[in-house]
């Protein structure tokens, strides 16, 4: 950059020295006071001249090629770092800080919070550093010219710096507000594209159209603030500059005829003034780039801020590669963030190889319970325990590694329906593929598929249907052979023959494996080793299927309203 801006500032020099020799040739010829020898400039020297202004310019293109190459190229690195950090901080956050944000924010953040700060890191530190060395090195080269004529020619100057502070808090301001609307927009397209269905079954087309349409124009608006704020600024660092310039022509021009200074000094002097008057346009540009992305740059920091409330601490015994499948919960008690309490005095044992289930009412904590038991959601310390040590001293890739999980509603990706069933497998043949896609009842629906495994999944795995998704999830968390097996009404989507078959099916697996089922269907968990039944947090009922209907309680009471349902399909 130095390099550059030197050659840059050469040129002048070289103007100075032609016009001075062109002022002598016609003194020497045409100024009868001049005495001295006649002076003379020929073609070749001309030409010599212009050589060298070509050959400064060619070389300060190469060395600006250069300097723009680099800085971009290490801003684009460091985009790229920022990038992946916040990618890797958001994997680390639980799941209940996902409960109070939105994902389109989230999305606004990872691409134009960071494209601002990407064009900060380049093109603004370009400038401002071009405009430092070139302001300098001009400054030095014009007071040695007339240091008179310099102070006064940059009188302008500290009116531009005091414009460029209030420009800079009032445009902060605004594109923190830009931003959060960016936000906002984002937000509605995402929800309205992942619940496209629901808008179209109430035929709300029109009402979302319209919602859209006032958080576009408050975007627009809210850019339109910052234009007005820019337009007026932009003109005035271009005019105050140009005061310097009227005031040489002026001054400059007098100290010429008073032979104060030569024409040579004049011209190199208007050249460097001219030149001054680039990064003076370009602060505009720098004050705009630099608090857009210092804006940003907050709104970054706030999410790495964030702290993650499950980690592996201190206490982490790393000497732990497996477990066993034995949980325990003692005393538990668990309320969610805002203080709702969730669970209470939960005390159960789930032996190693058996098969617990949990049956309860909609909110009753059935799978706030599970959820504990992967860390999903934390625990106080010393409440639920796996092989007899607290699971926060269990390394959590060891811990998640051993628990295959089947949620209430599975999430499938945007991907091949071979990569979907493998996700938690480095590497899969077709035979494990096959094995666990058969326990799932699945295996026949892959293979009339076009594809097959190759099928390739719209988002959310929505073009196949809900109980070929769940199916789909169970086979994922079969394949990887987990010691603990968890299914949160994972038969919710399938047919009671599907649900028939698949536990079929699991019992050979599930001998060697802790397994927790939830369900609401008594036909699903009526097997279990032990069944609990939670009721408002708490477990009210515990036994066998048989012990349960002897107590005539909550769980005889469902057992029979689903045996009257099913007598009441077959008439």
């Amino acid at each position: 950059m130095i390099l550059t801006n030197g050659l840059l500032l050469i040129s002048p020099k070289i103007l100075q020295m032609v016009f001075d020799e062109l002022e002598l040739a016609w003194r020497s010829n045409y100024d009868p006071t001049y005495v001295g020898e006649i002076f003379t400039v020929s073609q070749e020297r001309i030409l010599f001249f212009a050589l060298l202004i070509f050959g400064v310019a060619l070389v300060g293109g190469i060395l600006r090629f250069i300097q723009r190459h680099t800085i971009q190229g290490v801003a684009r690195q460091m985009e790229f770092h920022l990038r992946a950090d916040f990618f890797l901080h958001l994997q680390k956050l639980s799941a209940a800080y996902y409960d109070n944000v939105r994902t389109g924010d989230l999305m606004t953040r990872a691409t134009s919070d960071l494209n601002a700060i990407r064009m900060v890191l380049s093109s603004a530190v370009m400038y401002t550093a071009d405009a430092i060395v070139f302001f300098g090195l001009a400054l030095v080269i014009m007071l040695r010219i007339d240091g008179t004529l310099t102070l006064i020619a940059l009188l302008p100057y500290p009116v531009l710096a005091v414009l460029i502070r209030f420009l800079g808090k009032r445009l902060h301001a605004h594109y923190e507000r830009i931003q959060e609307a960016f936000s906002t927009l984002n937000t509605k397209v995402q929800e309205n594209l992942s619940g496209v269905r629901v808008v179209k079954a109430y035929t709300l087309e029109a009402s979302e159209i319209e919602h859209f349409q006032a958080l576009n124009r408050e975007f627009v608006d809210r850019n339109h603030q910052q234009i007005r704020l820019m337009t007026f600024f932009f003109p005035l660092f271009r005019f105050l500059p140009g005061i310097g310039i009227v005031v040489l022509l002026w001054m400059g021009g007098l100290h010429v005829i008073d032979g104060e200074m030569s024409l040579g000094d004049f011209v190199a002097f208007q050249a460097y003034l001219m030149m001054l008057i680039r990064p003076m346009i370009t602060l505009g540009f720098i004050v705009n780039t630099f608090e857009r992305g210092a804006a940003s740059m907050q709104r970054i920091q706030a999410i790495l801020n964030e702290k993650p409330e499950i980690f592996d601490g201190e206490q982490v015994k790393w000497g732990i590669r497996d477990i066993e499948g034995e949980i325990e919960f003692r005393n538990l008690n668990f309320a969610y963030p805002d203080g709702t309490p969730v669970l209470k005095d939960i005390n159960l044992k789930v032996e190693r190889g058996t098969t617990l289930a949990i049956v309860g009412g909609t909110g009753s904590g059935k799978s706030t319970l599970v959820n504990l038991i992967p860390r999903i959601r934390q625990a106080e310390r010393g409440t639920v325990l796996v092989d007899g040590v607290d699971i926060q001293d269990i390394p959590l890739k060891t811990l998640r590694s051993n628990i295959g999980f089947v949620e209430q509603e599975p999430f499938l990706f945007s991907d091949y329906l071979r990569n979907n069933i493998t996700y938690g497998l480095e590497t899969a043949d077709d035979e494990q593929i096959r094995a666990a896609a058969h326990t799932a009842d699945l295996l026949e629906q892959i293979e009339e598929f076009p594809d097959g495994l190759e099928t390739l999944l719209g988002e959310r795995g929505m073009t196949i249907s809900g109980g070929q998704r769940q199916r789909s999830a169970l086979a994922r968390a079969i394949i990887i052979k987990p010691k603990i097996l968890i299914l949160d009404d994972a038969f919710a989507n399938v047919d009671t023959q599907t649900e028939d078959t698949i536990l079929s099916r699991l019992a050979e697996i599930m001998k060697d494996r802790t397994t927790i089922l939830i369900s609401h269907r008594i036909s699903t968990v009526k097997d279990a080793d032990h069944i609990i039944v939670l009721s408002d947090g708490s477990i009210v009922e515990t036994g066998t299927h048989e012990q349960l209907l002897e107590q005539n309680g909550i769980y005889a009471g469902i057992y029979e309203t689903q045996l009257l349902q099913e007598e009441l399909e077959k008439l």
